[in-house]
């Protein structure tokens, strides 16, 4: 064996001693003959990750290997580190120094990850080469391929997007403004139903990982939601906490910005992915409540004034859902709107609006939450009457229940005894605002009727104007007799009847006509009895 030996290094020294003298094609076929003759000795097997490619380009699975090494909290472990800190940043960076080795686990398999740092070039052109060493067992490199370095690839991508700072884009014309996005609000602090909100989590989880579902079904990766009801119910707070968690950009689009169907595809075309496009009050926006399709005039371009936006119904149905929203993959398109009734029946279809939320009035699961987050408390004595009142059917915004909170953060039973007494005022107050609302309707459209018809028949034509629907359900309400709130909704339309009655004849409204212009208004199968007419009249 010795013999061997020596003879072996015999070999190599001659070999060594004729590379002067040998091509060079000739010594590197010696050295990969060589290599392969003691690849079986070799235990370990490495990968190395350099910060730049060949061609000068940033190699972007260093970044991915740095991003992993800190969500796996595996730098802390090295015995030197490099830290670091951006600007406005809460929090301090650890990155491994020069030669520093950690090691990591899956299943078992173990493997060392090494950073290196080697200086090039020569005085002013000295520049600095990183790259990461994967050194594994020979035995595991198939699984380290096939299984560990898609985790870390998928690990730094989950760390990566939960790190990087959010935007809101804003339409000016046909580009979008950039600004930065810092809203506080998240699902743990979103006041709403929580057998709701846990709905909205999962189809969002399900969404973002949907990717391969999607595409096995042919459907474009995006999901359309809904956000509707009364004004304070946390429709803006939503797309927040939607943004937040998914860690998604937000274009905020206004449609009465955008000139044309063409501006708003070149819009869309400039969003990027892993974005949430939001139209906010939809039904204010355009009016698309209508046909699909209406012939629109050129709009008359005149000095100073601002030139009318001609976007149809079509073109915000093709953005939404035709061959133009599939320039770009994991976008979610969301619509808010205080009036769902309003719009096409064409946006809410699924495949555009995918799921309909209603962001309704104040329950007490939402009251909790707001509780929690303003009072800091979780239950109390008083608890017990806010819970009766909201369970009686008392409306009240989870907004309003803000205001009153926020007003007493610093003394809990003082905000939950305000909450209490504005509670208990809510149904009265209501009931009087919807009165004093209906009366100055009806009363303005019969003053401007008077005004421009004199005569007893252009008068009576005047008032077969429709009732407003508002004061339909309220007559509605009368005729059932049934009590709204703690109000006797009967008694109080009554009331608002005689104050319009009342009025319609200080302006010079005959009787006769009165109840002509009612009977004459109101469906056929409906007589004046069932609006308690005679009794407001009975004075």
């Amino acid at each position: 064996m010795a013999f061997n030996m020596t003879s072996l290094w015999s070999i190599l020294g001659f070999i060594s001693l004729l590379r002067g003298f040998l091509p060079r094609e000739f010594t590197e076929m010696l050295e990969m003959w060589w290599s392969k003759l003691l690849r079986p000795a070799k235990r370990f097997s490495q990968f190395q990750i350099p910060e730049n490619e060949g061609s000068g380009m940033s190699n972007d699975l260093y970044r991915v290997v740095k991003l992993y090494l800190g969500a796996a909290n595996l730098c802390t472990d090295a015995d030197e580190l490099v830290l670091s800190r951006k600007e406005n940043d809460d929090d301090i960076t650890y990155n491994l120094a020069d030669g520093e080795s950690v090691v990591d686990t899956l299943e078992g398999v173990k493997v060392w990850w090494t950073h290196s740092i080697k200086s090039l070039g020569k005085d002013d052109d000295q520049r600095e080469e990183s790259k990461f060493v994967l050194k594994m067992h020979r035995r595991n490199k198939d699984f380290v391929m096939n299984s560990y370095l898609p985790r870390v690839v998928t690990r730094a991508m989950e760390h990566r997007r939960q790190l990087q700072q959010l935007y809101l884009y804003s339409n000016n014309s046909s580009y979008w403004e950039c600004h930065t996005f810092k809203h506080p609000s998240t699902f743990d602090t979103l006041a709403m139903e929580p057998g709701l909100k846990a709905r909205v989590k999962s189809d969002l989880q399900s969404f973002i990982e949907g990717q391969k579902f999607f595409r096995k079904v042919g459907r474009a990766w995006k999901r359309g939601y809904l956000l509707f009801g009364p004004p304070g119910t946390g429709k803006s707070s939503m797309i927040a906490a939607m943004a937040n968690h998914l860690k998604y950009n937000i274009y905020d689009l206004e449609l009465t910005q955008v000139y044309d169907n063409s501006t708003l595809k070149q819009l869309l075309v400039n969003t990027t992915s892993k974005s949430i496009i939001v139209i906010e009050d939809i039904d204010c926006s355009l009016e698309l409540s209508g046909q699909r399709a209406k012939d629109v005039a050129p709009p008359v371009e005149t000095p100073n004034v601002q030139v009318e936006s001609r976007v149809t119904l079509s073109g915000l149905l093709n953005f939404t859902d035709g061959l133009w929203s599939c320039c770009g993959d994991e976008r979610i398109i969301v619509f808010t709107t205080n009036h769902v009734e309003k719009l096409d029946p064409a946006l809410l279809r699924p495949g555009r609006m995918d799921m309909h939320i209603h962001m309704s009035y104040c329950c007490f699961e939402t009251f909790r939450v707001l509780s929690a987050n303003y009072l800091s408390i979780d239950s109390h004595p008083l608890y017990d009457s806010v819970k009766s009142l909201l369970e009686n059917g008392v409306l009240i915004t989870p907004a309003q229940v803000t205001e009153i909170l926020f007003g007493n953060k610093d003394d809990p039973i003082a905000a939950l005894e305000a909450l209490i007494v504005r509670l208990k005022e809510k149904p009265a107050e209501d009931a009087k605002k919807t009165g004093n609302d209906l009366k100055k309707e009806v009363v303005a459209d019969a003053v401007t009727r008077e005004k421009v018809e004199e005569d007893v028949k252009e008068n009576q034509h005047g008032l077969k104007k429709e009732i407003p629907e508002s004061m339909k359900d309220h007559a509605d309400q009368g005729k059932e007799g049934k009590p709204e709130n703690g109000v006797d909704s009967k008694k109080e339309y009554v009331g608002t009847l005689k104050e319009i009655v009342d009025t319609w004849k200080e302006n010079g409204v005959s009787l006769e006509k009165i109840v002509d212009g009612f009977a004459k208004t109101l469906p056929e199968s409906t007589s004046c009895k069932q609006y308690q007419l005679p009794i407001a009249l009975q004075s």
